[in-house]
């Protein structure tokens, strides 16, 4: 019951912060971008290979990459401690209301990414919290059911794992038209 209200606060406060932020949207391209962000989370199947995937994918494209995720136990923690190029916040390092102690979290969101992907089909309020704050010009991913945050949303609810919302961001990502 307490969890449920104190995700009831943060998501109402998070909303309210992206309805009073002043962002700049500049669409971004697999073409056009130099830095991608990643958010992911572990606990959603195929994402640790989708993670890996989208990072090797983008390094092949010379774009730099950095994630970062949302981890609830110690022993996930050091499971995944042989992901590169990919930060982890425990949830002993998150406030209640999603903002990250640690360092690698604050500074995530403070990295002016080109475009920031969320991979995550099952939100935390931590990973909410990062995209939500994030200077990132152009973040993509999938709503499910929440509010929406994202620039570019795009919408796997027939078949909500990360693999298929992988193949479809690069897809969008490769295919936007860049002419105004």
């Amino acid at each position: 019951m307490f969890k449920k209200i104190i995700k009831h606060y943060a998501d109402r406060r998070l909303i309210a912060y992206f309805q009073n932020q002043k962002r700049f949207v500049r669409i971004h391209t697999m073409k056009n971008s130099k830095s991608i962000g990643i958010l992911w989370n572990p606990a959603d199947e195929g994402s640790i290979d989708s993670y890996e995937l989208l990072s090797k994918i983008l390094r092949d494209k010379g774009i730099r990459s950095r994630g970062i995720a949302h981890v609830h136990s110690s022993r996930e923690l050091e499971m995944l401690t042989t992901i590169t190029n990919s930060g982890f916040i425990h949830k002993r390092n998150v406030r209640w209301f999603g903002r990250p102690r640690s360092n690698s979290g604050l500074q995530f969101i403070a990295e002016p990414f080109d475009i920031l992907i969320d991979l995550s089909i099952a939100k935390t309020i931590a990973l909410q919290y990062i995209l939500v704050h994030s200077s990132a010009t152009f973040k993509v991913g999938w709503q499910g059911v929440e509010t929406n945050y994202y620039d570019l949303n795009i919408d796997v609810s027939e078949r909500p794992q990360c693999q298929y919302l992988l193949e479809q961001m690069v897809h969008y990502l490769e295919n936007i038209n860049e002419k105004d």
